[in-house]
């Protein structure tokens, strides 16, 4: 039985784009961050306005507050959370409150 590699010529060289980089988006999938959100008490993927401790660097803002990185497992509410909100990066306990805007 001949190799199907001995048909290509031997200069022959495959395309291969190791500085594409695949268009992934970022985060847990949805029912995931829906069952975190749940257990920690957020609005995980709204439009919220936060008010953040007076240690935080800016008062407040206002975006899709994102999860930056699931929580170890098993879960513990009682441990800071990793999110984003209008480009600032910040952990639950970085806020002094929330709202739905």
């Amino acid at each position: 039985m001949k190799s199907q590699i001995s048909n290509f010529p031997s200069d022959a060289q495959l395309p291969l784009d190791f500085d594409v980089i695949p268009a992934l988006q970022p985060g847990p999938v949805p029912h995931l961050r829906d069952e975190i959100a749940r257990v920690w008490g957020l609005p995980l993927g709204v439009r919220v306005e936060i008010t953040f401790r007076p240690a935080y660097p800016v008062p407040a803002a206002t975006g899709i507050l994102e999860l930056r990185a699931a929580p170890d497992f098993p879960w513990d509410p009682h441990r800071p959370l990793a999110l984003r909100i209008a480009g600032c990066d910040l952990t639950t306990r970085d806020i002094e409150r929330w709202s739905l805007a």
